[in-house]
């Protein structure tokens, strides 16, 4: 897998992409998060809320696609040649999925 980090998650991190080549327990988002987070400590309160789950604010990509048109949440799995892509938190006109969704 292969991590492209934008804006201010480059500026955080130090570095425009980083190569995963092994995730502990599953490729699965969560696992890739919980990676991310241990090796850039500073990006746990950028990309988790206080439960540990994905904040709402974070866009994030997995070829492309957002994670978050599916149901599957952090259990989304991921492909070992995947790339994905992290970008800062919108912190104003915010307008994702679960925004979204929770107004229909």
């Amino acid at each position: 897998m292969r991590v492209h980090f934008y804006a201010n998650m480059r500026t955080l991190v130090g570095q425009e992409t980083f190569d995963i080549t092994e995730l502990e327990d599953s490729n699965t988002l969560g696992s890739l998060l919980a990676h991310l987070v241990q090796q850039f400590p500073i990006l746990k309160s950028y990309l988790l809320d206080p439960t540990g789950e994905l904040r709402q604010d974070v866009p994030i990509f997995i070829d492309g696609r957002n994670p978050r048109l599916g149901n599957t949440g952090l259990d989304a799995l991921i492909d070992p040649d995947a790339v994905i892509s992290l970008f800062s938190p919108i912190s104003s006109g915010r307008m994702n999925v679960e925004v979204m969704r929770d107004s229909s």
